[in-house]
């Protein structure tokens, strides 16, 4: 018994480290707008001469009208003299980049990704080196091991099956939900 409560306590507490960690790390990419994607900006104003801006609208109207939506794009873009580029969503999920001289539009739709990469491929396990992949699984190991030997350390009542009934709800409503 006394084993038992030794191998459940080291495991415990190697357990308790990792888990902090992912814990942080997913509290950070959940609220990841919150701390401004992690990216410092730093801003400066200038004054320019006033001008009109309708050549600018009927520009836009003309370039909206070629990829078919009546929507203002979020971003217009000019690269070098002979691309134009109409962002449309979040971070341009939306791109549509017009080579006029060439007769030419590309449609490019982006997938969604966590601006930390690193945090969050390191928070799944996924795309990391195999030593990371090892850890992840040796962590696993000690989550299996600390619920086990709680079970065996623990003495129950009314409260504890009623909670591991609504822990085990909890999970499969979960499961269910993501699937």
């Amino acid at each position: 018994m006394r084993m038992l409560i030794k191998i459940h306590r080291y495991c415990g507490l190697i357990t308790a480290v990792i888990v902090i960690f992912y814990s942080i790390t997913g509290i950070l990419l959940n609220h990841r707008k919150s701390f401004e994607y992690f990216i410092n900006k730093e801003r400066s104003t200038h004054r320019v001469p006033l001008s009109d801006t309708g050549e600018m609208r009927s520009f836009i109207d003309f370039y909206k009208g070629q990829v078919k939506r009546s929507d203002d794009p979020k971003v217009i873009r000019i690269k070098g003299n002979e691309t134009i580029e109409l962002l449309y969503g979040s971070h341009g999920k939306t791109t549509y980049i017009i080579k006029p001289s060439e007769g030419v539009m590309e449609k490019v739709e982006k997938m969604p990704k966590q601006p930390i990469t690193l945090f969050n491929n390191l928070h799944k396990a996924v795309k990391t080196g195999k030593s990371w992949i090892v850890l992840s699984d040796i962590l696993s190991v000690f989550i299996i091991i600390t619920v086990i030997t709680a079970l065996f350390l623990l003495r129950y009542t009314v409260i504890d099956y009623i909670l591991v009934v609504c822990g085990t709800a909890l999970f499969l409503t979960a499961v269910g939900l993501s699937g």
